[in-house]
């Protein structure tokens, strides 16, 4: 993984957390951001989360939120598209 794109996933996560921590969902208590993964071509940020109550409830949230989100990105992060956000459970994530 090249600098540039290791440094735009710290930045895409540090961006998210916060856009997470600021809906106030209570699916969303206790979820966590554990980790992201922008695709080789820019179009799919997936998005590890931990949630330490309810999974399936916090993942449906987080999808019914995407366009929120997506747009508290785009304020935080200057980037040419948007990518499409993809929440999967953290124990989900490739080795």
């Amino acid at each position: 993984m090249s600098y540039g794109k290791a440094h735009l996933e710290e930045k895409l996560l540090r961006a998210l957390a916060e856009a997470i921590g600021e809906l106030e969902d209570p699916r969303l208590f206790l979820l966590t951001v554990e980790g992201v993964r922008l695709s080789p071509d820019g179009r799919v940020l997936t998005v590890y989360v931990e949630a330490f109550s309810d999974e399936e409830k916090a993942l449906l949230a987080l999808h019914h939120a995407e366009r929120r989100l997506l747009s508290q990105i785009a304020r935080r992060v200057r980037l040419r598209h948007l990518p499409r956000l993809e929440f999967l459970p953290w124990r989900a994530r490739p080795a």
